[in-house]
């Protein structure tokens, strides 16, 4: 699990350059039904840079495994996360971002999920 800030060179592979937001806490509670569980993991990550910045949340999942709820709290603000197409979700991040806002963008990352 890291957050990595994103440069105008991203890859998906790390390099020696990559710049990460330091974690500062982490929680994980368990709830274990039968042949499941129900695992909430909660961070906290502090931006020290002087600028908003755009990160990239890296969280590594099995492939039987699924993300169904995702929220970020940032100072005062909570973020839910919303299900859409995918060309849909990126030009609405892709928007936020021209227009200043903050913007957020969960997606599975194809290479691994194959």
């Amino acid at each position: 699990m890291m957050l990595r800030i994103k440069n105008d060179s991203f890859s998906a592979t790390r390099n020696s350059d990559d710049q990460y937001v330091p974690l500062k806490n982490v929680r994980v509670e368990t709830y274990i039904r039968s042949f499941s569980a129900d695992v909430t993991i909660r961070q906290i990550f502090r931006n020290d840079e002087d600028k908003p910045i755009e990160a990239v949340y890296c969280f590594p999942i099995e492939e039987q495994a699924a993300i169904y709820s995702f929220i970020a709290r940032i100072d005062d603000r909570e973020i839910v996360a919303q299900l859409k197409e995918k060309k849909e979700a990126q030009q609405e991040y892709t928007d936020a971002l021209q227009q200043g806002h903050g913007a957020y963008l969960l997606e599975q990352d194809e290479k691994i999920s194959r």
